[in-house]
Parts: structure tokens; sequence; C-alpha cells
């Protein structure tokens, strides 16, 4: 897996081994960066963020800044060492890993704050009850207030219903890249 576009184009990354972390294909990931226009000047949070891949494509893309949310200790430092090939590459943007789950907002809070656009891509098992439960975090929702979301829905059919009746989610549109859909939305 490498970084599209942007100062560390090419630049391959590390993708932990096994099943756990299912990496957006870079045809999906590519036609929906390229739908986003500039990252100049914003700040991205990558939620669930397995090996990195979202916030270090719009930090090589010229984000301000970007935090990574990781709960696995295991893909924390890989996303390091994927840090570390961006930097040599030349982003210079502050980019920093948070090891906690996405739940646990009050320990990333800040990083919320510091973001105007939220990626999402957590395991398709639990996915509707992490969107369900970070939601319905006023700790969440008040710091995010404004923000884009965006987050990659399973592909199991029927389960588009669990993510668009949200109330803290409004504005919301899908969009189908490859055979990736993500819902898009502004946090209220």
């Amino acid at each position: 897996m490498n970084i599209i576009s942007g100062t560390a184009r090419n630049i391959e990354l590390s993708v932990p081994a096994g099943l756990e972390v299912r990496p957006t294909s870079g045809r999906a990931r590519k036609a929906l960066f390229d739908s986003l226009g500039s990252f100049a000047g914003i700040g991205v949070l990558d939620l669930c963020s397995g090996s990195g891949a979202l916030a270090l494509e719009a930090a090589s893309r010229g984000a301000e800044r970007a935090f990574m949310v990781e709960l696995s200790p295991i893909h924390c430092r890989i996303i390091k060492e994927n840090i570390e090939k961006v930097r040599k590459a030349g982003v210079a943007a502050p980019l920093e890993v948070i090891n906690c789950s996405i739940l646990d907002v009050r320990r990333y809070l800040d990083a919320v704050y510091s973001s105007n656009l939220i990626f999402a891509d957590p395991p398709y098992a639990i996915s509707a009850e992490l969107f369900s439960e970070i939601f319905k975090n006023q700790d969440f929702t008040c710091a995010a207030s404004g923000c884009t979301v965006i987050w990659e829905l399973p592909d199991t059919p029927g389960t588009i219903g669990d993510f668009i009746d949200n109330p803290a989610f409004s504005d919301f549109e899908l969009r189908r890249f490859a055979t990736t859909t993500f819902l898009k939305g502004i946090v209220k």
C-alpha cells in the first residue's frame, strides 16, 4: 500500500499482518481523496487508524496536522514506522499517534478540537455500534461540531440504515468508490 499523492507520493506503507486491518483499497482511497479537494490548512483525525494510511495520505497532500487513534499497540508501532517513512519523504506536519479506544474520547479530545476532517474505518463487525456510541458522546459531538466525518461502511447488505438515522450527524451523503462505500456528513 502506497501514499498516492503529495509530498510522500509512492512511499510504501507497512500494514499489520493478518485480517485485523483491512486497509481501504488504493483505488477507493484515491477517488475519495481526489473528491475532497485541498487539504491545506486543515486538521485530520483518523479513528481506528490501522496503518495510519488515511491520515498520512492527508498529511502528504498538505494537511496542517494529523492525529491517529488506534487501540492495538502493534498497530500503533506500525503507524509510527509509517510516520517515519513519510517524514523522510518531506512531510513536516505534526503527526501524533494516540493509543486508545475511539470510545475513550477524553484521551484524544484535544485532537478532536484541532480537527476539521475525521476519518473512521473501524472493524466492520463493530462499526455500527461504534458509530452509535461515539455520536451519543457529548464530549465528542461538542468538540467535533461542524467537522466533516467520513466513515467507511461495512460491506454487509442492509447495514446502511444503522448509520443514516443518527440525530448528531447531518447533511449525510453516501459515496461509493470502487467496492467501498463511505458515509460523509457533518457533526451537528
